[in-house]
């Protein structure tokens, strides 16, 4: 599966606790037709349909299951995976899935910017990271898929 990060998941060191290991196909990408915005009251950000916008993101192409199924653990009930086209570095335009927001989660109109989010947030979040994963893991039904 290709997967299109916007938000904290750009980030290679959250991706690595997240998926439990490295992703290894990674490359520079935008997404036409959105703009980022942070999620009210919290440190991460959300996408919002916006005609005119564009948002840099980072394309991973051949995403495996397991990979996914610990994504879709990260991500919780506030996000849901959605098709959509993105454009590579290169040019090319090629289909991938996002995590999208559902209606009712609130967005905060301030842009959000991963290099500001890992000069404020990153280092006490990696922690947290971990733990939630560790622990989330655990619990039955989402144990790892082998």
């Amino acid at each position: 599966m290709n997967l299109f990060f916007y938000g904290t998941l750009m980030d290679p060191d959250i991706r690595e606790i997240v998926c439990g290991r490295p992703l290894d196909r990674v490359e520079p990408a935008i997404a036409q037709g959105f703009r980022r915005v942070h999620v009210a009251g919290r440190h991460y950000p959300m996408l919002l349909p916006h005609a005119s916008g564009w948002v840099d993101g980072t394309l991973v192409t051949g995403v495996d299951a397991e990979a996914v199924h610990r994504l879709q653990v990260y991500e919780g009930w506030e996000y849901a995976l959605h098709p959509i086209k993105v454009r590579t570095g290169s040019g090319h335009q090629v289909m991938a899935h996002v995590f999208l927001c559902p209606p009712g989660i609130r967005p905060d109109p301030r842009h959000w910017r991963l290099d500001k989010w890992q000069l404020r947030h990153k280092r006490p979040f990696l922690r947290k990271a971990l733990a939630l994963m560790e622990r989330a893991l655990k619990r039955p039904g989402l144990a790892p898929r082998r």
